[in-house]
């Protein structure tokens, strides 16, 4: 499984994050939640080796994941995508990055029909909406495998199609044995997805759990946004 230990991240002398610990078992979804500034998108990118922590580990199956290449696969909260490629030629791409066998272009089509990309496959990165270009990255995770998956925001400025379609794609992954790590405002989103959440607040760990657990813990059995607000208050 994905471990997470006393994960930290300072700039100067300000600490914006803490020290983190938590674990995502393979076929399960983590809820990152919490307000502006908790340090969500921070714990994302030092997992996924864009920022460098101050302290702590995380490893994957026990080995640290940075040693092992392919390993993860980072949504960004803007997805991006290259201009001059079109959407087949980045699968195209990833297959040849990723050294993936021959069989990977029979895959590229299944992938292309069940994420619903196939009358979109000529067109240019640089013609995508957004909701098309967080299809495309997802795609691109689909054909190699990649077992651990962090998602940040992926609902932004999508419509309700595209957000549906993004939920169906999140759940497909778990289904497939990926370990999931979601960040997102949209409470409701977590709530139906997730399997626990990890409620951060000024880059500390707030509460940390399964949904039902933290509804006993907090003394109420409502919406996940008023528990929500129940464990960021205590930070203030």
């Amino acid at each position: 499984m994905l471990e997470v230990k006393n994960l930290t991240k300072r700039y100067g002398r300000d600490t914006v994050l803490y020290p983190v610990s938590f674990s995502v078992s393979p076929g399960s979804v983590l809820g990152l939640v919490g307000p502006n500034g908790a340090g969500k998108t921070t714990t994302l990118s030092c997992l996924a080796g864009l920022i460098r922590p101050d302290g702590g580990t995380a490893t994957w199956q026990g080995r640290p994941i940075l040693s092992q290449p392919g390993v993860v696969s980072l949504l960004p909260e803007s997805p991006e995508v290259y201009s001059l490629l079109t959407v087949y030629e980045h699968l195209e791409l990833t297959a040849r990055l990723f050294q993936l066998d021959a069989s990977w272009r029979e895959e590229a089509e299944r992938i292309l029909d069940t994420m619903d990309l196939s009358p979109h496959r000529g067109k240019l990165g640089a013609t995508l909406s957004k909701g098309l270009r967080q299809r495309v990255l997802m795609a691109c995770t689909a054909i190699r495998h990649a077992p651990l998956l962090f998602v940040d925001e992926p609902m932004i400025g999508l419509d309700p199609a595209g957000q549906r379609e993004v939920k169906n794609m999140l759940a497909a992954f778990r289904e497939q044995g990926a370990a999931v790590v979601l960040s997102s405002h949209q409470l409701d989103i977590i709530e139906e997805l997730a399997d626990e959440v990890l409620i951060l607040a000024k880059g500390r760990v707030m509460a940390h759990g399964s949904i039902a657990a933290l509804k006993e813990q907090s003394g109420t059995d409502t919406a996940l946004e008023e528990w929500f607000f129940h464990y960021t208050d205590s930070s203030k």
